[in-house]
């Protein structure tokens, strides 16, 4: 199985703070193998799969796919092992703590620690997230489908849609906020825009190759979807804009055309017929 750290050496390199080897002790690589095996499994599973991560590993080391895989990795290798290795920060870098009457203080500092690194872990994600189309045979993957389930297959909607005093971690909060965009983007979908435009416009947003109508009205649709978050209604006059353009270019939205939701917009036309009874000039 592909590992993307496999070294003392390259795991220093990716540490956010500096750490001094000390001589006949264990090495931290060697402490956090547990928790890098766990970090891998966890963004295998959660963000590249694992044929795409097998991939990454085999990239050089400048690749820009595989630094930000690696350095999320470690992150979370980090947050996980913190408590257990009982590391704090002080101004220095990290030190171990080793008599009682640390205790209280190691575990306050063990805490901010941990969420110094959720914090970077987090900042990790959000670079790694828009290379993934990038990477061999992701956009096939489950986890292309699970963030492309939305118009907002990276971290923007959680800094678009801020929640003041919130203390919520970026990535738990893209968690909480993708069921709702999921059910709204259904609603846009139901009601103006087709569920067959809707998913099609999904796979260009994740791949990054829409076109630039379509790009601008994809950023029009997320404008509304984020001011739904923000003020709880959608604005029907900005929608109905954004379905006149998708009426009066026919070429560049078939799939609207052709659905069933486009109907809605087409009402059939009642004339009356020269020859039928009733008639009258």
């Amino acid at each position: 199985m592909a590992k993307i750290i496999n070294s003392n050496e390259e795991l220093r390199l990716l540490i956010p703070n500096q750490l001094i080897t000390i001589k006949g002790e264990t090495p931290l690589f060697d402490k956090l193998a547990p928790f890098l095996d766990l970090a891998e499994a966890w963004v295998k599973e959660t963000f590249t799969s694992e044929p795409t991560y097998n991939t990454i590993c085999g990239y050089t080391d400048s690749n820009p796919i595989r630094i930000a895989t690696a350095r999320l990795v470690v992150a979370d290798a980090m947050r996980r092992a913190i408590p257990s290795l009982d590391l704090v920060l002080t101004p220095n870098g990290f030190a171990t703590v080793g008599t009682q009457n640390l205790v209280a203080a190691s575990k306050m500092r063990v805490d901010r620690l941990v969420g110094s690194m959720l914090t970077h872990r987090d900042d990790c994600i959000a670079a790694l997230l828009p290379e993934l189309p990038g990477a061999s045979r992701w956009l096939n993957s489950d986890q292309a489908a699970f963030f492309g389930a939305t118009l907002f297959p990276t971290l923007e909607i959680v800094a678009q849609s801020p929640i003041p005093n919130s203390q919520s971690l970026n990535w738990e909060r893209y968690l909480e906020l993708r069921p709702q965009i999921i059910d709204l983007e259904a609603s846009l979908a139901e009601e103006w825009l087709s569920p067959e435009l809707m998913s099609a416009l999904r796979a260009e947003n994740l791949r990054g190759d829409l076109p630039p109508l379509r790009h601008d009205v994809v950023r029009q649709i997320k404008a509304q979807l984020i001011a739904y978050l923000q003020k709880g209604s959608f604005n029907s006059r900005r929608l109905a804009d954004i379905v006149n353009i998708i009426r009066h270019r026919p070429s560049d939205f078939p799939e609207w055309h052709s659905s069933d939701t486009a109907r809605l917009f087409t009402p059939p036309t009642f004339s009356n017929r020269k020859e039928a009874s009733g008639y009258f000039f």
